[in-house]
């Protein structure tokens, strides 16, 4: 179960060609099988093993319907990537499937952020900047514009025009976890376009813990960082604001490790938009019923952003 009744499909149950597509690249005949237990898509994503012991990583998925589409970003995004993801070994689409075989990277995810993993992922988020400055991929759209139907949660809370107060009924009475006037989130979520809009730099777009590894072999001191599902374009320092409230629910400060980073430049007010908008959409969704295991995440980015944007807008001139 890889989350919320979410099963991840094994290879053994893909098309015939796809099967054949890994075992090519795997060399051998697959003889075991584990897939991912984190995730919440439900495409292939297997550690598949040989009779020799050798081991490949696979995401494969079926295409129309966006699972398939974001493997093939992953294969486009790959050469630009390089070493900060698990080498891609091959990649095919057949029968209209798309398979992408990774290197198997003997690791395990991030659990806490603690010093040496904060101190790495600053140094990938640095070679990041260089290799995903742009130009970006052909047919990638903006982040902005990917996020923006998750937008609307303040503006429909302070009951401002375009808003539905019918998508936040469930907020009514739950009080926001630092003093700001849901107003002033309304007006900074409003500014999302101009804030965040610009900018060539290829995104994750989805940075969190257990989408980074640790490398077993050197005790966790090298990251990798995997999942590269999303052609999304945007400012730079939009995946360290992303990620940095994950960081915070391991008690790191936020705003040091921004300040920490290669980033350290970005934008004050586009910052505090970018931080508005994402909480919005978290503190939302984090509190609808069901799906457990996914509203508890977005509750833990929900609240860290909210106590990180407070911060920054109190101590604001």
């Amino acid at each position: 179960m890889a989350g919320d009744g979410v099963v991840r499909p094994r290879l053994t149950e893909a098309p015939r060609e796809v099967r054949a597509v890994v075992e090519e690249a795997l060399g051998e005949p697959v003889k075991l099988e584990q897939p991912a237990a984190a995730g919440f898509t439900p495409s292939v994503a297997s550690a598949v093993t040989g009779g020799s012991g050798r081991s490949v990583f696979v995401k494969a998925a079926p295409t129309g319907g966006g699972l398939g589409e974001a493997v093939r970003t992953g294969v486009q995004l790959a050469p630009l990537i390089g070493d900060l993801s698990p080498r891609l070994l091959a990649a095919e689409e057949p029968e209209g499937w798309v398979v992408a075989v990774y290197e198997h990277v003997p690791g395990f995810t991030v659990e806490q952020w603690d010093e040496s993993a904060v101190a790495a992922m600053l140094d990938v988020l640095a070679v990041v900047r260089e290799r995903l400055a742009g130009p970006p991929l052909p047919g990638a759209i903006r982040y902005a514009d990917a996020f923006a139907p998750m937008l609307g949660a303040w503006r429909s809370l302070a009951r401002r025009p375009g808003g539905d107060a019918s998508t936040v009924a469930h907020l009514r009475d739950i009080e926001l976890p630092v003093p700001i006037a849901v107003d002033l989130l309304a007006e900074l979520e409003e500014q999302w376009f101009a804030a965040v809009g610009p900018g060539d730099a290829m995104q994750h777009g989805d940075l969190r813990r257990d989408n980074v590894i640790r490398f077993a072999a050197d005790g966790g001191q090298r990251l990798w960082v995997v999942d590269w599902t999303h052609a999304w374009t945007g400012p730079g320092w939009m995946d360290l604001v992303r990620l940095a409230p994950d960081m915070a629910a391991s008690g790191r400060d936020p705003e040091a490790v921004l300040r920490r980073s290669c980033w350290a430049d970005a934008d004050p007010h586009a910052v505090n938009v970018a931080l508005a908008g994402l909480a919005g959409r978290a503190w939302r969704d984090g509190h609808l019923p069901g799906l457990s295991a996914l509203r508890k995440m977005q509750l833990q980015q929900a609240v860290p952003t909210l106590v990180w944007l407070g911060r920054r807008l109190r101590s604001s001139p």
